[in-house]
């Protein structure tokens, strides 16, 4: 197996593991991260809003450093990572760098992703060509005006279906057998929850038995 990379983001880390432990889909098929502590994590981060469904801040950061102090590093992500002499271990920065390349779709639909977990019922999506989030901050409600073939990031058109889902159960967009993923590890992780939360909704919905003749 080819090493991809030695970079470790702990957030990623610890979300994405917790999301395969309790997949429904992918489960035995995605190879499972080493687990790291909650203990080294940074609350309100990009990453923590993308994956923690019970996210309860009302903003994020996006911006990482490579910690160099390797003695504050989790010891067994420690262990791994140095033995290679590329390791980085990033963590949540003010003065640090956008090191998952967001875009300016991105953070268009992660504003609108956070307005929906600080409130999932002030959220409402509407067919447009201009991609804009506008919001009201007397009724704290927002209008995301957006078309998922017009945003211009894999990741942004990942958050509008997994809104769509969410808010309307809407999975058209989807229906069909291309990844919307470029590759990246942030794209490819979110779109496997994504696939997850189709699978539930549609496993979710009764089927009935009931046999009728005519």
């Amino acid at each position: 197996m080819t090493l991809s990379s030695t970079i470790l983001v702990p957030e990623l880390q610890y979300y994405f593991n917790n999301f395969v432990v309790n997949s429904v889909v992918n489960k035995y098929e995605v190879p499972l991260p080493v687990p790291v502590d909650l203990i080294f994590l940074t609350s309100n981060t990009v990453v923590e809003l993308l994956f923690n469904d019970d996210f309860s801040g009302t903003d994020y950061t996006y911006l990482y450093s490579n910690l160099d102090d390797k003695s504050t590093w989790p010891t067994l992500s420690r262990q791994r990572l140095m033995i290679y002499s590329s390791a980085k271990y990033y963590v949540p920065d003010s003065a640090g760098s956008n090191v998952f390349n967001l875009q300016a779709h991105d953070f268009i639909l992660l504003d609108a992703l956070l307005q929906y977990r600080i409130d999932s019922t002030s959220l409402t999506i509407i067919d447009s060509t201009s991609i804009q989030l506008i919001t009201d901050s007397t009724s704290n409600t927002s209008i995301l005006y957006a078309n998922f073939n017009l945003l211009s990031t894999p990741l942004s058109k990942l958050i509008f279906l997994y809104l769509n889902l969410k808010i309307y159960n809407n999975y058209e967009n989807y229906n069909n057998l291309n990844l919307v993923t470029s590759g990246t590890l942030l794209e490819t992780c979110f779109e496997l929850k994504l696939l997850d939360e189709y699978f539930s909704l549609i496993t979710d919905r009764e089927i009935s038995f009931a046999i009728t003749c005519s």
